[in-house]
């Protein structure tokens, strides 16, 4: 008898053994690429937890400076209580939190985000120009806190639409990323 044959004969004996084992063989690959593939949604899943918690820790910082501003710009709820020094503050305050934080946040935060801001304020008014309040002014002026001098806090080109709108968009997007919506 050759090698073939020998080979041959060997085979067709184990052909039983080979016919059993195989599905277990099958079903064990299967099984390790499965749970690989597990193990990194399971991963995955701990790093959005992970980041989404980040990002409540840094909204919670922020949700009140926030507030005032949308507040204050809109006159609704305790913005009687602010003056445009301490909603100058507050975005100082928002915008240093949120730009060191960035890379928690999605690209659609960021920008809207900005253009937020953009709507309440008017920035880069000269080098000792502090940003200028979007709102009406005269809106203002019967307030008890009320100074001459916070006059040239404000722009008049305020538009409550739109700054609702955008307001809207902002709280939208801020749910998505905290998985919510």
């Amino acid at each position: 008898m050759n090698f073939m044959e020998t080979l041959k004969s060997c085979l067709i004996e184990m052909s039983p053994f080979i016919s059993a084992i195989m599905p277990l063989i099958i079903v064990l690959i299967s099984g390790l690429w499965l749970n690989k593939k597990l193990e990194n949604i399971k991963s995955r899943l701990q790093l959005d937890h992970s980041i989404i918690q980040k990002r409540a820790e840094i909204y919670s910082e922020i949700q009140d400076d926030l507030n005032n501003i949308y507040s204050y710009i809109r006159r609704v709820g305790k913005w009687k209580e602010f003056t445009p020094e301490k909603i100058l503050q507050s975005k100082r305050l928002v915008d240093q939190k949120f730009y060191t934080t960035q890379p928690y946040w999605s690209k659609n935060t960021i920008n809207k985000y900005k253009e937020l801001m953009y709507i309440c304020f008017k920035t880069h008014r000269g080098h000792t120009q502090d940003a200028g309040i979007r709102a009406n002014v005269e809106k203002y002026k019967s307030l008890s806190n009320w100074k001459d001098s916070f006059e040239n806090s404000f722009i008049s080109d305020y538009d409550e639409s739109h700054l609702n709108k955008i307001h809207g968009e902002f709280m939208e997007i801020l749910s998505k990323d905290f998985g919510i919506a």
